[in-house]
């Protein structure tokens, strides 16, 4: 009697998440040298661009649900990375911003993250690059139009 092997590398969805959890165990590295956590470098860069967002703006800007991203500022604050200040327009929400440390820090992880990109996309030519981003975008959007008509 033979055994199926657990994963097989011709399954899409084997593929997709090995190299996904790859991607992922590196980043973390990356991050971990800025003693940042999975994720947050999403949080930092809104904040670069747009500082001084509210949670809610945060957690529409970076796809997660409102909890996910109040527990991701927490996390940036104990880190010395953000503040937060009572929106004067509305004391019931706040307003997250960078702190010196979050704006010498995001710079530093942005490169070292671009550094990464570079290296695991060094197999591809600048053709196949655009090809895979068009790619996994459109993949993006299509899983966003199946969870949004609760099809499966």
């Amino acid at each position: 009697m033979t055994t199926q092997p657990a994963l097989s590398l011709a399954d899409f969805s084997t593929l997709f998440a090995l190299a996904g959890r790859s991607a992922r165990i590196r980043a973390e590295r990356v991050l971990n040298d800025f003693g940042l956590h999975a994720g947050q470098q999403f949080f930092l860069r809104c904040l670069w661009e747009m500082d001084g967002s509210t949670i809610g703006d945060l957690a529409r800007y970076v796809r997660v649900e409102a909890p996910t991203a109040t527990q991701a500022v927490k996390r940036l604050e104990v880190a010395g990375m953000v503040r937060r200040t009572p929106d004067d327009q509305d004391a019931r929400r706040s307003r997250v911003w960078l702190t010196s440390a979050g704006r010498r820090t995001w710079p530093q992880v942005s490169a070292a993250l671009a550094k990464l990109e570079q290296e695991l996309l060094a197999p591809f030519s600048p053709e196949e690059r655009e090809q895979l981003m068009s790619l996994l975008l459109r993949l993006y959007e299509t899983s966003l139009a199946t969870d949004r008509s609760g099809g499966g």
